[in-house]
């Protein structure tokens, strides 16, 4: 029988880019331990957490509802991200 752990790693896909700015920063925290020690996974929509030891959606921060983009600029949030091919900064994606 197929384990359902490695069926969902299969169905990962790598990143493309990362936001430019750490995930504590939108909010973002580990929905496993509820944790900050953190960081963008190398997959699409997951953050790794170093306590777990798993990637893992985790939760959502802002980006679990509407975000005023102008409203987020003065909190000081950035939308930048890394392009982790070409190594360039996109603003304001």
């Amino acid at each position: 029988m197929h384990n359902p752990a490695e069926f969902i790693r299969e169905e990962l896909k790598a990143r493309k880019w990362v936001h430019v700015n750490h995930p504590t920063a939108y909010g973002v925290s580990c929905d496993k331990c509820g944790g900050v020690n953190i960081d963008w996974s190398e997959f699409e929509h997951m953050i790794w957490c170093y306590d777990c030891k798993v990637d893992t959606p985790g939760n959502p921060g802002v980006f679990g509802g509407p975000i005023p983009i102008n409203t987020a600029g003065l909190l000081g949030m950035s939308f930048d991200r890394l392009n982790l091919k070409t190594g360039e900064i996109e603003h304001g994606v």
